[in-house]
């Protein structure tokens, strides 16, 4: 016997399920950023963390192993942001920033390897999300009043 929740829930699904396309096809997806990896191989390993963070507004992230609390420095239109190396990530330096172009950003890792790929791919799926999140409360002190 389906309860009114369960029903509910299939309803929720299937309405996902259908409008999943439609939003796949948004022109924002299609003004999806230009990314170019200074390091050979640095573009796979960090796969669409680089455009997320820029359609998320985010000017630039800067990963310093080694600084404690300013570890990770965060530019976005609502103010600076720092924070710590998450746990359980192993700290690797790496800069996303604005390309040369409109549209377009560069991520850089001076210390990349394929030997370390693991590692920036990590590192990247951990910072990016965080700094996203931490970007987004900033906006909305700023923008509360």
């Amino acid at each position: 016997m389906r309860t009114a929740t369960g029903i509910a829930l299939a309803l929720i699904a299937s309405a996902t399920i259908v409008s999943a396309p439609a939003a796949a096809q948004t022109p924002a997806a299609a003004q999806a950023p230009k990314v170019t990896a200074v390091q050979p191989g640095l573009l796979e390993a960090t796969g669409p963390r680089v455009s997320e963070a820029v359609a998320a507004g985010i000017q630039s992230i800067t990963a310093t192993p080694g600084k404690g609390r300013r570890s990770i420095e965060v530019k976005s239109p609502w103010g600076n942001v720092y924070f710590d190396w998450p746990k359980d990530v192993k700290p690797v330096a790496f800069k996303i920033e604005p390309g040369k172009g409109a549209n377009t950003a560069t991520i850089s890792a001076p210390g990349f390897s394929e030997a370390n790929k693991a590692d920036y791919r990590a590192a990247v799926d951990a910072v990016v999300p965080l700094a996203i999140a931490k970007a987004a409360e900033q906006k909305n002190v700023r923008t509360m009043k």
